[in-house]
């Protein structure tokens, strides 16, 4: 897990180091972009209400006629509440899954004025994952607290298609993480590391 760590910390390094290398470019280039995105877990819903938000920020390092190309950070949270869980009616708490990634963008702009677009937005980095709560079977006596909690390394993509109006824009997206599904037999949708996501966004560029 260390390496990861590492491995992390040097990829939110670059923006920093970058954009050091480029002061003297023009102060009026818009160059940077804020997105917050509400998420939704379409294949994770048996385990109860299932939401979230992904927040970006974003330094463009290229951009051409119908191409941009960025990178920055992502912070993920998502939030279950287990109480709505379908596989058993004793159980009050939640799960919580908070990650930190590495972004890089590479967005499409098929007309001349760069309105819609398409982006492709792979990532790394870590998430941590945390459930919390009581399990209650009355009839057996049963009262027992859990606390669990999991840290990976995660990876994987998120497609967008969005519009620009002036310095904001708007999106809806897909966010896929492939670590449970490229992992050894962890090929299960559902499972908590192999996150499909669903939502809408909005993004400002400064």
């Amino acid at each position: 897990m260390k390496n990861y760590v590492v491995v992390l910390l040097f990829f939110l390094s670059l923006p920093v180091l970058v954009q050091g290398q480029k002061g003297n470019k023009e102060s009026g280039q818009k160059r940077w972009k804020l997105e917050l995105l509400y998420t939704q877990d379409i294949l994770n819903t048996s385990y109860g209400k299932n939401y979230g938000y992904i927040f970006k920020g974003k330094l463009m390092c290229l951009d051409s006629k119908h191409f941009t190309l960025s990178y920055g950070v992502a912070h993920q949270n998502s939030y279950i509440a287990e109480t709505d869980n379908l596989f058993t009616d004793y159980v009050e708490g939640y799960t919580r899954d908070i990650g930190l990634y590495s972004i890089f963008d590479v967005t499409y702009y098929p007309f001349n004025k760069k309105k819609f677009y398409l982006s492709l937005e792979p990532f790394i980095g870590a998430t941590h994952l945390k459930s919390k709560g009581t399990l209650r079977i009355p009839q057996y006596s049963v009262y027992e607290k859990y606390k669990n909690e999991y840290v990976y390394f995660n990876y994987g993509f998120s497609q967008s298609l969005g519009y620009n109006i002036n310095n904001f824009s708007v999106s809806a997206f897909a966010w896929v993480s492939l670590k449970g599904f490229l992992d050894k037999g962890r090929n299960r949708p559902a499972d908590f590391d192999s996150r499909f996501f669903l939502g809408l966004g909005l993004g400002y560029t400064l």
